[in-house]
């Protein structure tokens, strides 16, 4: 009767860390110097003390010294409820995307095959302006969240009053320290500025794809009543329009990401 052949277990990732821990490079030197030091003087206390030195780094090192999980970072690509959206500027502009999008998806099933065949580039061009729009709702609502806890007036006065006790002050240095702080607070303010002025240009571009996919039910729908070599035309130049838009929008994007605050 064969007998079956137990495989070792493997250690757990908690034994791993264990054992990398007993023969980690500083573990060992502080064990080794100890060890050294005592054999040296004749000293067992030192000799106990290095010991104890070594099992602790060795409970650190395996217990204590875990890596936190990296945080991921979630890209929109669809278009969110627009009950979740607290800015009513954003949530109107989504609002209208969405029932324009409702309004395409009627006109297409209404519309024969050979028609809507014209539309594929049309409708995966489409798909990236969604993701794009997202990103920029995305950027709204963070900037919007910035910008309700900040007192833009508070921050005015400031600058004048330090302004004010710098040039009170007696002291150098404290005229220094005073003008420092004015400084950086009047930084604070021109990037609070520049978040204005980005949530101004995102409003702008929302509302662009707002006219962009209002105006697609209509001319699918035009569409229909063209012969086979003006569906193609219209087709073709409704395509290079949305890869326009989509372009432009990426460049956007990046401009957007470089002005961000953190």
């Amino acid at each position: 009767m064969s007998t079956a052949v137990e495989r070792p277990k493997e250690p757990t990732t908690r034994g791993k860390a264990l054992a990398k821990a007993t023969v980690n490079p500083v573990n060992l030197g502080i064990a080794a110097g100890a060890a050294t030091l005592a054999i040296g003087l004749g000293s067992l206390p030192i000799g106990i003390l290095g010991g104890l030195a070594y099992l602790a780094m060795v409970a650190f090192d395996a217990l204590g010294n875990k890596k936190k999980p990296a945080r991921r970072v979630s890209i929109p690509t669809t278009l969110p409820d627009p009950k979740t959206i607290k800015d009513p500027d954003t949530r109107s502009a989504v609002e209208k995307i969405l029932a324009s999008k409702g309004a395409l998806e009627r006109a297409i099933e209404e519309t024969p095959a050979d028609v809507v065949a014209h539309m594929s580039t049309t409708l995966s061009t489409l798909q990236q302006l969604e993701a794009h729009a997202a990103r920029l709702v995305a950027r709204n609502e963070d900037i919007l969240a910035h910008l309700k806890d900040v007192d833009i007036g508070a921050l005015v006065a400031e600058v004048k009053q330090l302004q004010q006790r710098a040039q009170d002050a007696s002291h150098p240095d404290s005229r220094q320290t005073l003008e420092e702080a004015r400084l950086a607070r009047m930084e604070e303010l021109r990037s609070l500025k520049e978040l204005r002025a980005t949530k101004e240009s995102i409003d702008a571009q929302l509302l662009r794809l707002v006219a962009v996919f209002g105006a697609l039910p209509t001319k699918l729908v035009y569409m229909r009543a063209l012969d086979a070599q003006a569906v193609d035309r219209l087709s073709g130049d409704m395509n290079e329009e949305l890869e326009a838009v989509s372009t432009e929008l990426k460049t956007s994007e990046k401009v957007i990401k470089n002005l961000e605050v953190e």
